[in-house]
């Protein structure tokens, strides 16, 4: 007897809804893309419970007749497509056929639709997966699909759904995205019975960001327009004075369809190079048009992806759409060269310690080894101090190479030089780079005699405006000034919140008013309990706007920032109601947290040492990375050969 098994169409098609049906929104999608290709001019969403509990969409399109009501639910049936070869000439969203048969074998699906002009319509019901009736129903308009109880028999699925405040926030995320491309199309969404916003179907994109994100987003926005090779595309950038700490409103379509795409998001990285700072990203609404043969649409179950036949091209279309948007504009001219300028300015009066390398070459022989004239043109902050500094030159100036020596090693084969590349500005939980065998070592090494050396060490200097560099005797201490406040910040807050406490938290003098997109609005409407419990006490303004009443942690002034940080991170992946606490001290210590490129003093530098010195873990931050490492007089000595 054989082995293998034909399944039964409800077997298979609960396996298919688990690659096209990953969690609510994934049915939102369909059903909008379902909506549009009907020719639809109003469609109404509404969800409830996150969508697991209801997802009801409406539209006013062209409706079905009994017979196609009926046909609909079948695996691969399809209006839009009847061969394989039509399939690289789409031009609607929908098309393998597959939606409604996924949806159906995961929850309760009622459809009601009327042709335009008949008296009569039909009535279609699935639950669990079988068909439970077809029913006329009385005359209605358009279509109304209604799905209750998601994934209800599939446990293995539901359990790996987020909270319901989560899963509306993406739903909520993916209708105001999909309103910006359909801007002929009157989107309504309700949740939880209440309307959040109607946009005005009048075909203006802009207007339809405006009614979306409100008027600071529309107001940053310069139109797109450009064609190459072929393509087009059309939309809005933003300013580069107007940026975020994501790419959540990095929204690009390509022949109307939401995708996903890695060329188009380096294109858009290039397009903005040295015009908004690192780890902050532009927002732009890009349509994307190209020849239906020129894009492959089906690669993926949830059709987000797509291949390119040229993504040269593509990159090149969405790169100098950009750059010639901004140039129009007036900003592509605009980079930070200011800014590092005046700060290359500030630098000199600061406590830094920097070298000019550049006339290092020919040092006269009669110049004093500890000198800083013309040759060597050592230049030292004028707050810093030129004794402390010497302390560690002098390690380096005392190197005296025996040329005979050297002379003889050259004839050894040569040893492959690593290179060494400089540390970029560490941002939130950043990834730690490997450190040299000799930090290793040294940290291995490591004992609680660290900190006492560490108190008592002299201040050289900060390089990189990052890095604050003390001597003690023969070691020398290299100080990550973010990791160090950030490890100093989070002690402080724990020390402040005590188990069962009610949270530590400070009166704003002036509410801070914050306008939030509606999934960002959604979200904190959903959690508004959970941040009060934890220090913020918000007050919801409505129209996309929230007060912020009261801060946790006694940082007021930088909670506008501290506030949108948290957020994102816990829309990110929300946390268990025992660990959001501590999650919100930790991002509220990094963001608190002096950040790399920022100027300290030698006395506010000197006083963040001995801050961390008196912490309990002074060696890591609150994210596990080193707050300092040292590098011994005899590592140097190895490393320039003097000691074997």
């Amino acid at each position: 007897m054989g082995r293998i098994n034909i399944l039964d169409t409800k077997t298979a098609n609960a396996i298919k809804a688990g690659e096209v049906i990953e969690r609510p929104v994934s049915v939102v999608k369909e059903l909008i893309d379902n909506a549009i290709d009907s020719g639809a001019t109003r469609i109404t969403v509404e969800f409830a419970g996150g969508g697991i509990s209801l997802i009801r969409v409406t539209d006013d399109g062209c409706g079905m007749d009994r017979e196609d009501a009926e046909k609909a639910f079948l695996i691969h049936a399809t209006s839009k497509l009847h061969s394989i070869e039509e399939i690289y000439s789409l031009s609607t969203m929908g098309f393998r056929g597959e939606a409604l048969a996924s949806i159906a074998a995961c929850s309760d699906v009622t459809l009601t639709t009327c042709i335009k002009g008949e008296k009569t319509g039909t009535k279609v019901e699935y639950e669990d997966g079988t068909l439970k009736g077809v029913y006329d129903n009385p005359e209605c308009v358009g279509t109304t699909i209604e799905v209750r109880n998601l994934f209800k028999n599939l446990p293995a699925r539901y359990k790996f759904l987020k909270k319901d405040s989560t899963e509306g926030m993406y739903i909520t995320g993916l209708i105001e995205k999909l309103a910006v491309i359909a801007p002929e199309i009157s989107i309504k969404l309700i949740k939880d019975g209440a309307a959040l916003f109607t946009t005005p179907g009048n075909g203006s994109s802009l207007d339809a960001v405006y009614a979306v994100y409100g008027k600071e987003t529309a107001k940053a926005l310069v139109p797109v327009s450009f064609k190459y090779e072929g393509g087009r595309i059309e939309g809005f950038t933003g300013l580069t004075s107007f940026v975020r700490g994501n790419r959540g409103l990095q929204v690009v379509f390509v022949n109307g369809r939401l995708i996903h795409s890695k060329t188009v998001s380096a294109a858009i990285d290039e397009a903005y190079k040295n015009a908004v700072m690192k780890n902050k990203f532009p927002i732009c609404f890009l349509m994307i048009y190209c020849e239906p043969g020129t894009v492959d649409v089906n690669v993926h179950p949830q059709k987000s992806e797509v291949k390119f036949s040229n993504d040269g091209d593509i990159f090149r279309l969405v790169y100098h759409g950009i750059k010639d948007a901004l140039t129009k504009s007036g900003e592509a001219g605009q980079t930070f060269n200011g800014i590092a300028e005046k700060v290359e300015e500030e630098a000199n009066s600061g406590t830094q310690l920097r070298y000019d390398f550049s006339t290092t070459s020919a040092a006269p022989k009669s110049a004093s080894r500890y000198s800083a004239g013309p040759a060597a043109s050592h230049k030292l902050g004028q707050q810093g101090d030129p004794a402390q500094a010497n302390k560690l030159l002098q390690i380096l100036s005392e190197f005296k190479p025996d040329i005979e020596a050297l002379k003889e090693d050259s004839a050894e084969p040569s040893v492959k030089q690593e290179t060494v590349t400089e540390p970029e500005p560490f941002e939130a939980e950043p990834v730690v780079p490997a450190a040299p065998a000799i930090i290793d070592d040294v940290q291995e090494n490591r004992t609680i005699t660290d900190i006492d050396r560490l108190k008592a060490a002299d201040f050289v200097g900060i390089i990189f405006s990052t890095y604050i560099i003390l001597q003690n005797e023969d070691v020398c201490f290299i100080v990550d000034q973010h990791a160090a406040h950030e490890r100093v910040l989070y002690e402080e807050f724990m020390v402040k919140k005590k188990p069962g406490a009610a949270a530590a938290v400070e009166q704003v003098l002036t509410p801070q008013i914050l306008t939030l997109s509606w999934e960002d609005y959604s979200f904190v409407e959903d959690n508004i309990g959970r941040f009060k419990e934890n220090g913020f006490e918000l007050e919801l303004l409505g129209d996309r706007q929230i007060a912020v009443r009261t801060v946790p942690l006694g940082k007021a002034g930088k909670q506008s920032e501290v506030f949108s940080a948290i957020l994102t991170d816990l829309k990110r992946d929300v946390p268990a109601k025992s660990d959001i606490w501590y999650q919100l001290i930790q991002t509220t210590a990094c963001k608190a947290a002096v950040r790399a490129g920022d100027k300290l003093t030698q006395q506010e530098a000197m006083r963040l040492v001995e801050e961390l010195s008196a912490c309990e873990d002074p060696y890591h931050c609150a994210h596990g990375r080193p707050t300092f490492f040292t590098v011994s007089k005899k590592d140097y000595e190895k490393n320039f050969k003097r000691i074997v």
